[in-house]
């Protein structure tokens, strides 16, 4: 963690200094990452959309998917302005809810959505999970990407939102009263 926080504020002091506006073409590289990146906030939009209207009206907290998923909705147009600025092709655009170009992603999405639906604080899990992975890979594509300086701020601001929504996912669970009651609520068909 501490590794992370180093790397966002060296990052984040680098992108001060440097103009940010598109740099010559991405490696390829940096381009794949780039889509990757696109299709990984998909996911996570994705899987929040779908658990607030799974466990939509349970409370308390029921509803941080809803805030996430327009959160998660935000970042993933960033990730498609750069993806337009430097030429490269969108390649989740037009594909629905839950479907992915990427066949690791769309295996990964099942895996998730299947975990979640087992009830209210495995949903909470899986959004802990993918905001911890969304952190890991977000700093390795700072890394990969720290010539661009247009790439890395957008990936920083995506870091900063990922380390806000794990914290929101945390602070639900460390109420397990209320998680278990909602998760009860959702049991006994509300």
């Amino acid at each position: 963690m501490r590794k992370l926080l180093l790397t966002s504020i060296l990052v984040g002091a680098t992108c001060t200094v440097a103009p940010l506006m598109a740099a010559e073409p991405p490696t390829d590289e940096v381009a794949a990452m780039l889509q990757y990146m696109r299709q990984e906030e998909k996911l996570a939009h994705d899987v929040y959309q779908l658990f607030g209207a799974m466990y939509e009206g349970l409370q308390p907290g029921a509803k941080i998917f809803d805030r996430i998923t327009q959160s998660e909705q935000r970042h993933t147009d960033a990730v498609v302005r750069l993806l337009d600025a430097y030429g490269l092709v969108d390649e989740a655009a037009g594909l629905a809810p839950g479907e992915f170009a990427n066949p690791e992603l769309q295996e990964l999405y099942t895996t998730l959505v299947t975990v979640g639906e087992a009830g209210y604080q495995e949903a909470l899990g899986v959004g802990v999970l993918i905001e911890q992975k969304d952190m890991t890979d977000i700093v390795a594509a700072i890394e990969l990407s720290a010539a661009y300086p247009d790439i890395v701020q957008v990936y920083t601001n995506l870091l900063a939102g990922s380390t806000n929504h794990l914290a929101a996912f945390m602070k639900v669970l460390e109420r397990p009263e209320e998680s278990t009651s909602a998760a009860a609520k959702l049991r006994k068909g509300r």
